[in-house]
């Protein structure tokens, strides 16, 4: 639900500065989805990609990544024409014949409104922030993410639900994080 969320908001975005005549910040946002897609999305469900079996998870998973790089390909046609359509053979062409013949000759597309959820957005924008900012503090200290640590501080965020902070301690392998801690505590000038 994530990613096809970040997929519709970013339509959202890219279509708005277009017609605001803006080129770099649709650039720069499309940029900003890749590297979630590919160090988040893509990461996160590797599991689910390498599954025995084709069960009813592992289909979902290839489908959600097929529609996102399907819709990815015609919405950066106008920027990276050239790739686009190596993409769009290689994904859409090789699989449907009956697709049109070119990713240029396919309809730009458009956001839907039912498929964006800001809360869930929001949500993992703070589990991804938590997360960069938790391997730096490990890669500061010389910490392995092999070793587990007990506990994590946060500031800044002062509620997360559970699912999120299951998150963040499978991908630091932290046994508890706290949220709301208090800086002053940890900081010596």
């Amino acid at each position: 639900k994530w990613i096809l969320s970040r997929l519709h908001t970013l339509i959202q975005t890219v279509s708005k500065h277009l017609d605001e005549y803006h080129l770099t910040e649709p650039a720069r946002e499309m940029d900003k989805f890749v590297d979630e897609l590919s160090n988040w999305y893509v990461r996160r469900c590797r599991g689910r990609f390498w599954a025995p079996g084709m069960e009813q998870d592992k289909s979902d998973a290839f489908l959600t990544l097929y529609t996102v790089l399907e819709t990815l390909c015609r919405l950066a046609a106008p920027f990276i024409p050239f790739m686009t359509e190596t993409m769009y053979q290689n994904i859409v062409r090789s699989v449907d014949k009956s697709a049109p013949e070119s990713v240029h000759l396919c309809e730009y597309p458009k956001a839907k409104d039912n498929m964006i959820d800001k809360d869930l957005e929001k949500s993992m924008d703070a589990v991804l922030n938590i997360v960069v900012l938790g391997r730096s503090a490990r890669n500061t200290a010389v910490i392995k993410n092999r070793q587990p640590i007990a506990n994590m501080y946060v500031a800044g965020i002062d509620t997360l639900d559970e699912m999120y902070l299951q998150l963040v301690e499978g991908e630091l392998n932290v046994k508890e994080v706290w949220l709301g801690a208090d800086v002053s505590a940890f900081i010596s000038y």
